[in-house]
């Protein structure tokens, strides 16, 4: 009996130790189709036929420093008194579902055909490394060889990663709004004005919408006003409302600038600025409106900020249109004499203070109310 075990014992030792080695080329993209041989290609002439034909059709290919290390790998093995068997398996150049099919397939011919579970894999980059999970509940990988340079491996890895960056780029709508649509629009920008005489001033433009672009995201102006949105509907009329007055402004500023010919002289800029400045204050006045009327249904004591923006919004237009007409009317040496002249700086600065006590006097009225409302 004890004999038996024995027996028993020394054969189960002897077979674990002869277990064969499968040493198997990873080509994930199946480049070796092109030396005419299908895989799965298993043996040692089978595998050095097809290395030495892929050799000769594509001698500066990295999947040939692949072949030609399982092959080193399999004679270091042989020559150590293995029991060992090399092979070459391939996926599928365009898809990398085909690709983790085919490699599991060939995988399981594999060990259906040798007998063994034991394998080798020998590979050279980070895509052929994808085959790991797929064939890992199927056999047991005893080691990995990466057969890549080092700087290599880096680029490749770097090249993966911008094509999945890439493609997130475009398929994602969060992130193709910025990535395609910011320069989508300022190219459409670019081509518009090229064909105006307002080409030179293409850059500044350009810089100019990008700087906006820039201010809203970094000041979050886009969350408010979509917040806003989705509060009233009051918000919503308020804004429709500014955005049609806003583009009839810049509509009739455009007419008029075509009709003397996009000038930049300074009478007719003053033109352009008394068509397209009423409207920013009108489509300004409009948004304060619409959030006056919001507070004063929910009997807010902040009506009054709405009332002094309103107020602030006709004031500066105005004076800004004065501004503008003695600009273009006067030389530059001029302007600031004749502003004395028309009171225009002492009528600003009185304005300026009065509002300056007015918001700080109401600031206080509402500090003092908030107890009062509270309880």
């Amino acid at each position: 009996m004890f004999l038996f075990i024995t027996l028993g014992c020394v054969v189960i030792l002897m077979g674990a130790r002869l277990s064969k080695l499968v040493v198997v080329a990873v080509d994930y993209d199946d480049d070796i189709s092109l030396s005419g041989f299908e895989t799965p290609i298993i043996g040692y002439e089978n595998v050095v036929s097809a290395s030495v034909r892929f050799g000769m059709l594509r001698p500066d290919d990295s999947d040939l420093n692949v072949l030609f290390h399982a092959l080193s790998v399999y004679s270091n093995l042989k020559d150590k008194g293995e029991e060992v068997e090399v092979a070459i398996i391939s996926g599928h150049p365009g898809s990398h579902v085909e690709a983790g099919k085919k490699l599991r397939t060939q995988t399981e011919y594999l060990v259906s055909t040798l007998g063994s579970r034991d394998f080798i894999l020998v590979l050279d980059s980070a895509e052929d490394e994808l085959i790991i999970p797929v064939i890992q509940n199927i056999v047991n990988i005893v080691a990995l060889e990466r057969v890549v340079i080092e700087q290599l491996r880096g680029v490749e890895e770097t090249y993966i990663l911008l094509g999945r960056y890439l493609r997130k780029a475009i398929e994602e709508p969060r992130f193709s709004k910025i990535i395609l649509g910011i320069p989508g629009i300022l190219l459409l920008v670019f081509a518009l004005l090229s064909l105006t005489p307002l080409s030179i001033y293409v850059w500044e433009v350009l810089v100019g919408l990008l700087g906006l672009f820039l201010l809203i995201r970094g000041f979050q102006i886009h969350e408010v006003i979509l917040r806003k949105w989705r509060q009233s509907s009051i918000y919503r009329v308020s804004g429709i409302l500014a955005i049609f007055s806003l583009a009839v402004g810049t509509a009739l500023t455009l007419v008029s600038a075509t009709s003397r010919d996009f000038s930049y002289d300074p009478l007719s800029i003053r033109l352009y600025a008394e068509v397209i400045v009423p409207f920013i204050a009108l489509s300004a006045s409009i948004l304060f409106t619409g959030r006056l009327i919001s507070r004063v249904l929910k009997k807010s004591i902040r009506v009054w900020r709405d009332v002094v923006a309103i107020l602030i919004t006709v004031l500066l237009a105005r004076y800004v249109l004065n501004l503008i007409e003695v600009i273009a009317v006067y030389p530059a040496d001029k302007i600031v004499d004749v502003l004395y002249e028309y009171n225009l700086i002492q009528v600003f600065a009185l304005i300026s203070v009065l509002i300056v006590a007015i918001v700080f006097l109401m600031s206080f009225i509402e500090h003092q109310m908030r107890p009062t409302r509270s309880t």
